[in-house]
């Protein structure tokens, strides 16, 4: 499954330590931007309106907003940002209940938020597969909207684009021998049960199955291409070449060398 750019795009993610009171506008920005505060408290004043925002809250900046924020010099913030763009954006952000008349959200804790804007700060957007960095993103807005969305758009992402983000991890991390259900479910923040509901439902198939079929048909690729057993098998995430061939020969009816053989004839 394709991730369109068009969908969402994340410009750039960052993290500001305010105890210098750094502060930001009266400004416009061009792009979405949610900051999270992380700790300490601030404020945010737009439309004649001032919200005094505390650690675990969230606001939002729309483009062509004219905005003004900075730290409570009492107990500066500390927050991470993410920017980002698309002609769906006001749909998630909708679902995730926030839009340009109402820019704050409630509490959500960090622990939550946390493994994800950790992975955003290893990534350069603008260097990283894009489908990977879009991921990312739908993976937070997904999780804001689990926290304040209406059931019925919780299902909704949950089918549509938390699918689309466990496709997208699949294919990015396959290659990897370490990398199994337990390691998606961890990524995707959920539970192994959930994780197999949504792959039947959308599928037809299990994660693992879906998982073990990856690999396989990029293992066939390889072996086309002339690697070796040993190569093709270390390349598609198995680190027993024997198991591989073992499980290669169950899925396909042929043993890899036989595979290879066959279709170089």
């Amino acid at each position: 499954m394709e991730f369109s750019k068009d969908t969402l795009l994340l410009v750039n993610y960052g993290r500001q330590d305010c105890s210098d009171l750094h502060s930001w506008g009266p400004g416009m920005r061009s792009c979405y931007v949610i900051h999270y505060v992380i700790s300490g408290s601030g404020f945010l004043e737009y439309q004649k309106k001032r919200w005094h925002l505390k650690a675990g809250q969230s606001f939002l900046i729309c483009p062509y907003m004219t905005v003004l924020y900075y730290p409570d010099k009492e107990d500066p913030w500390e927050y991470v940002w993410v920017d980002f763009v698309g002609k769906e954006v006001g749909a998630f952000l909708e679902r995730c209940s926030m839009n340009e008349s109402h820019p704050i959200c409630g509490f959500l804790s960090w622990k939550k938020l946390s493994p994800v804007f950790e992975q955003l700060g290893t990534i350069d957007p603008y260097q990283t597969n894009r489908k990977e960095a879009g991921g990312l993103l739908v993976t937070l807005l997904g999780i804001y909207e689990d926290a304040f969305g209406a059931v019925d758009s919780k299902r909704k992402v949950e089918g549509d684009h938390r699918l689309e983000m466990a496709l997208i991890l699949i294919q990015s991390n396959y290659h990897k021998n370490q990398f199994h259900v337990e390691t998606l479910c961890d990524m995707m923040h959920m539970s192994r049960v959930t994780l197999y509901r949504l792959f039947l439902q959308h599928i037809g198939s299990s994660p693992a199955d879906y998982l073990l079929s990856y690999r396989l048909k990029q293992a066939k690729k390889l072996l086309i291409m002339g690697m070796s057993v040993k190569g093709t098998a270390i390349s598609c995430g198995f680190s027993d070449p024997f198991y591989f061939s073992k499980v290669f020969k169950k899925q396909m009816g042929i043993s890899p060398s036989e595979y290879e053989g066959e279709e170089q004839v």
